[in-house]
């Protein structure tokens, strides 16, 4: 049982581990792919802020989970050629970042992959991971953790230069119930983290008036939306949001993404999808008891969003007339749907009659619930199938 006074840093909150399970389970399902990529020569992972290795209640912290996802691909993809991998860890707390490098040097007998370890103020290490980033060349790819201590040094240009060779991919976990509390106020605050993040924020959102700034929005969650829309810096790359309830009173943290990659788009959202089956928005902490209509209230739930995609669909179709597999495929992602929630839309739309799909190569209707939704048909040079409505 945690003690009574026992930290976040020590013990491990619902939430901190739902960060956790987001982190985890994003690296199982990514990390195989980027090993198997033949263009990709090395693979970097970076994690800014590391904090404990092992918790006091024998939670594993975002290192050891980084290397256990590594050691995992190494044993699932065995007899395949992989990409290597380097897990760069960096705490400013020597005593942190040392017990992680001895735990992880001592699981790493098999050179499972190359380990880094960094003793450095987060603006330093994030300095050094720029540069380094600007020297690379295509082939080699780099996924950046940043935690949630040290916010005083995390700086807009920052995030700017890492994703600028299209080579890098972040995940970024925010206290929204912090930038709640100053919104719209003159925040007399002197703690450095506070002023630091609280900069970091108005650096994407210069208008005074905006509702980041001047108090009137509704609730922490428009707050994520209003975040996660300035963190694709202008639709130049693909930006994805997951709350993390933090306690019954309506205040949340939560995790961005960021890449410019469409596939790593993918596994984000199916990593969301899969820790919240609902909606995929975010984490709920769980119920004191079960109510008798849970189950009704969770289907509703679900076809609310069959909804709420199927109207999306039909507006984007009839907004351009005709869409093909490709455009249909992005535009799903980009709304943080699974690829499988749109073809059950359009089947269902096909079933119905509302739309035509058109086999661009065979030249005549295309064969029943073939749509062509996936990443490969999406880099494909040909286009599949046109759809319309009826």
């Amino acid at each position: 049982m945690a003690k009574k006074n026992s930290s976040a840093k020590e013990i491990m909150y619902p939430h901190s581990q739902a960060k956790l399970d987001y982190y985890q389970s994003y690296l199982k399902r990514y990390l195989p792919i980027l090993r198997l990529a033949g263009f990709t020569e090395k693979i970097y992972i970076f994690d800014v802020f590391c904090g404990t290795g092992i918790y006091e209640d024998g939670t594993k912290g975002s290192p050891i989970l980084a290397f256990e996802a590594i050691k995992n691909s190494y044993y699932n993809l065995s007899g395949k050629s992989l990409t290597p991998v380097c897990l760069c860890a960096n705490d400013l707390d020597s005593d942190k970042i040392n017990g992680v490098k001895k735990y992880l040097s001592d699981k790493n007998k098999k050179k499972y992959c190359d380990l880094g370890f960094y003793n450095k103020d987060a603006s330093e290490f994030l300095d050094q991971i720029v540069k380094f980033v600007d020297t690379q060349n295509s082939a080699s790819r780099n996924l950046v953790l940043i935690d949630p201590y040290g916010y005083k040094n995390i700086k807009k240009e920052d995030l700017r230069r890492l994703l600028s060779k299209k080579n890098t991919e972040i995940i970024l976990f925010l206290p929204i119930s912090n930038i709640y509390r100053f919104s719209g106020k003159v925040l007399q605050e002197t703690d450095k983290c506070i002023v630091g993040l609280r900069d970091f924020i108005y650096s994407f959102f210069p208008d005074e008036n905006h509702p980041m700034r001047n108090g009137k929005a509704s609730c922490e969650k428009e707050f994520i939306e209003h975040i996660r829309t300035a963190l694709n810096f202008d639709d130049e790359y693909y930006s994805t949001s997951f709350y993390l309830q933090r306690d019954n009173k309506g205040h949340y943290f939560a995790m961005f993404s960021i890449t410019s990659n469409l596939k790593g788009l993918e596994k984000i959202v199916e990593v969301k999808w899969n820790l919240n089956d609902e909606t995929g928005e975010g984490f709920e902490l769980p119920k004191p008891m079960l109510g008798l209509f849970d189950d009704e209230f969770k289907e509703k739930t679900r076809d609310d969003q069959f909804n709420k995609l199927k109207n999306l669909v039909v507006d984007f179709i009839s907004n351009k007339s005709i869409v093909n597999n490709k455009e249909l495929y992005e535009f799903t992602l980009r709304n943080m749907f699974l690829i499988k929630h749109c073809n059950e839309v359009l089947k269902d739309l096909q079933k119905m009659g509302k739309i035509a799909v058109f086999d661009v190569e065979k030249n005549r209707e295309a064969r029943k619930g073939a749509f062509y939704l996936s990443y490969n048909n999406f880099t494909s040079k040909n286009v599949k199938v046109n759809i319309s409505l009826n």
